[in-house]
């Protein structure tokens, strides 16, 4: 049963890598979702030619994370097959080995439903997160052009830095110029969709916006 343990216990920390990783990628600039889903094809090994996975390798940051889930995810796997494999090389017995897979499947469902869904979960990878945070906003992509539309305009994603000028400015104002306009403000996981004209501009938000590219610079950078 030793095995069985060292096994639980290699994939609870599988699933807090994966969650940090996320969370890491998230930081870059990168939607929660796509962030996750990349992390875990990372770890995985996976790996998916999409647009979102050429976002990920664009910048240094997120190729750094990538390559650091890349290799605890070979090792999290050459881990898990060698215990896995140990965990049945001593059975005698269909029924010893049916009650070993029993637990072994529900102490995998059980840390899933820990880890990724409970609140001491969260509270467990908040305060494993923490050392990461800043260290990756201080390197995220303060603008990133996702849709080249024409000549010098395209749809972008901006993130408001401590010492970006746009802090405390309302949408009217950033807009007032008429070539930037704020399609939506991503701030702390709750969306804006067209925000209202008076909505001022806080540090962490992430604005998608289409404009002219010197116009975006110039005015949020």
């Amino acid at each position: 049963m030793a095995y069985v343990g060292i096994l639980l216990v290699a994939i609870l920390v599988s699933f807090i890598i994966v969650r940090i990783g996320g969370f890491a990628l998230q930081l870059t600039g990168i939607e929660p979702e796509v962030a996750r889903f990349q992390a875990l094809s990372a770890f995985s090994g996976t790996g998916f030619t999409t647009r979102e996975a050429e976002r990920v390798v664009g910048h240094r940051t997120r190729r750094r994370i990538v390559t650091i889930l890349i290799i605890l995810g070979n090792a999290g796997m050459v881990t898990v097959i060698a215990t896995l494999v140990a965990s049945f090389t001593q059975v005698s017995g269909y029924m010893w080995f049916f009650i070993r897979l029993a637990i072994i499947v529900g102490g995998i469902v059980g840390l899933y439903q820990i880890i990724i869904r409970s609140n001491v979960g969260r509270r467990i990878t908040d305060w494993l997160q923490r050392p990461v945070m800043n260290r990756i906003l201080r390197e995220a992509p303060a603008i990133e052009e996702i849709f080249h539309v024409e000549k010098d305009w395209a749809i972008s994603l901006v993130m408001i830095r401590g010492s970006s000028k746009s802090i405390g400015l309302s949408v009217a104002d950033i807009t007032a110029e008429g070539d930037i306009e704020i399609l939506g403000i991503d701030r702390a996981g709750t969306y804006l969709t067209r925000p209202n004209s008076e909505e001022e501009i806080v540090v962490g938000d992430r604005l998608l916006v289409y404009a002219n590219r010197k116009s975006v610079k110039r005015a949020l950078d």
